[in-house]
């Protein structure tokens, strides 16, 4: 997907630029298949599409360990009724 090239890119430039620094990113792009059913659940949900999505990091593993950390303790206490996130 050209979106994701050009991101991968920026990306990749930020990363020249601040050796030091560190970056986390996930995208996930989803398939549409109405036919398809959940193993969990057994509803009409949507796959996620591996050629939309992608996942990465860049720094050092302790810094990126302590964001991970921080990140999902924000996002659990964040999260609506619903299980919604938005931050």
């Amino acid at each position: 997907m050209p979106e994701l090239k050009n991101i991968i890119e920026m990306i990749y430039r930020y990363n020249t630029l601040h050796k030091e620094g560190c970056f986390i990113f996930n995208f996930i792009g989803w398939k549409k298949d109405p036919n398809h059913k959940c193993v969990d659940c057994g509803d009409n949900c949507d796959e996620i599409d591996e050629n939309k999505s992608i996942l990465g990091a860049y720094g050092n593993i302790e810094d990126l360990r302590e964001m991970l950390n921080g990140l999902r303790d924000i996002v659990e206490d964040n999260s609506n009724e619903d299980g919604f996130v938005c931050i």
